[in-house]
């Protein structure tokens, strides 16, 4: 059903200025303007400023560096554009069409044809006055989307957070190992210096020369190892800093705690009220309620108004005007009858989508709990695992220093020297081992807590 309204006024002249200085301030929607979501601050951290990296600085640095958080960041710039997009429907749409065409038409008698051109100018003014909460409800799922990239905008800065500090824990854990190596290379290299003196006094064997040589070696080995794993760990710290290059430098310690302040059951109600992965889920449903609301209400009548003003003329108008004046203006209520069934499957496609969008929610909700759950159970185990191999660690050096002495008087072997060192070695690199891994651990319980 159509309405239309024609006139002509008395004045040949059409002011769209007026139109527009009318249905403006009724029409425009200032009060559903999109308010710009902003993403979290940056700051500016100077990667090669001082000699000692702390862990806030490294932090610092992936903060302004990675490019996982700059793409996320491009994410909220991109949907705020759609917001606008969709926010384009309170406005109205001019345009100015220019034509020119040439060709014969019919003058006068039927069967002379002339050569004539033809000209117009014309603008259109066109808006939607009410499509029966349409274009609401499509502004509000943009808007509820643009929640969605923030909150996963925040997702991926925790990740990067949570990636510089296992970096930053194995980096220091993969130094203090190199420590233990480079002490144990020392010592072995004393055990060999001392049976080689034994061995020319004549009080050893020559075994005894042999089988310290031979730990020597493979301390030597393992202290090549440890340093290429410490060099990895360095290369791991940069790429979670987001950055190609960076000199190797110091790292600060951290003291570490081993009180977890909340339980478990508290530790799961804070990831599920903090955690933006959930968040995200619910900003997406809320979005799509939205889009299921616009999609129903395509079965419903959109009004519309238009409007236009034109010359237009052609060369047989001549010794009149070339360009004739006109206008146009009209209102039309457009009623939807049939589309092939296209909105009703749009529907149910919307539908669908709001429950797999549901679905995933609860997955999200299961991995939370398994992640709050695996950090702190590991948490636990690691705050009694250190204390133990803290003992261990200390009963090994008493061994060592004893095993040492003894074979200093000549009443202990070889044997029991060289397994001495090797249980003290492997007792301080456990030890060491099972710290970082508690730093570790405590921070993926902060990250799967959300805070």
């Amino acid at each position: 059903m159509i309405f239309r309204l024609y006139g002509r006024p008395r004045r040949e002249v059409f002011s769209f200025a007026l139109l527009l200085g009318i249905l403006f301030p009724v029409l425009s929607p200032a009060a559903d303007s999109p308010a710009p979501v902003q993403p979290l601050p940056a700051q500016t951290a100077n990667p090669q400023a001082g000699n000692v990296l702390t862990l806030d600085d490294a932090i610092q640095i992936g903060l302004d560096n990675h490019p996982t958080i700059k793409a996320a960041r491009e994410r909220i710039g991109a949907q705020q554009a759609v917001l606008g997009q969709q926010m384009s429907a309170y406005y109205p749409t001019i345009d100015l069409i220019n034509s020119y065409q040439t060709g014969t038409q019919t003058a006068g008698a039927p069967t002379t044809n002339r050569a004539a051109d033809r000209y117009q100018s014309q603008a259109n003014f066109a808006m939607i006055l009410y499509n029966f909460g349409k274009r609401e409800a499509t502004v509000q799922s943009a808007r509820d989307t643009v929640d969605v990239t923030t909150f996963n905008y925040k997702t991926a800065v925790d990740d990067v957070i949570v990636g510089v500090k296992l970096a930053y824990y194995l980096y220091l854990g993969a130094k203090a190992i190199v420590a233990v190596r480079e002490e144990t290379v020392k010592n072995r290299q004393l055990l060999v210096n001392q049976a080689r003196g034994f061995y020319e006094v004549g009080t050893r064997a020559r075994i005894d020369v042999v089988r310290a040589e031979s730990n020597l070696y493979i301390a030597e080995a393992d202290l090549i190892a440890a340093r290429n794993t410490m060099q990895l760990a360095w290369v791991t710290l940069k790429n979670a800093m987001g950055l190609r290059e960076l000199p190797e430098r110091p790292l600060v310690e951290e003291a570490i705690v081993t009180t977890i302040p909340y339980s478990l059951d508290r530790a799961k109600e804070l990831a599920y009220a903090s955690r933006p992965e959930l968040k995200s889920f619910e900003a997406q449903r809320r979005a799509q309620d939205q889009t299921i609301a616009a999609t129903r209400r395509e079965h419903l009548p959109d009004l519309l108004f238009d409007a236009n003003h034109r010359y237009s003329g052609t060369s047989f108008d001549r010794p009149g005007p070339l360009l004739r004046p006109s206008w146009q203006i009209g209102t039309s209520l457009v009623f939807p009858i049939f589309d092939g069934l296209r909105t009703t499957n749009r529907v149910e496609e919307t539908l669908r989508n709001y429950y797999v969008i549901r679905n995933q929610e609860e997955q999200q909700r299961q991995q939370v709990a398994l992640d709050v759950e695996q950090a702190y159970l590991r948490l636990v185990e690691l705050r009694d695992r250190i204390k133990a191999n803290e003992a261990a660690a200390n009963a090994a050096k008493e061994n060592l220093d004893l095993a040492t002495g003894r074979y200093q008087v000549g009443v202990g072997s070889i044997i029991e020297i060289t397994d001495a060192q090797t249980l003290y070695t492997d007792a301080q690199t456990t030890y060491i081992r099972s710290l970082y891994d508690y730093r570790i651990a405590d921070a993926q319980l902060t990250r799967a807590i959300g805070q």
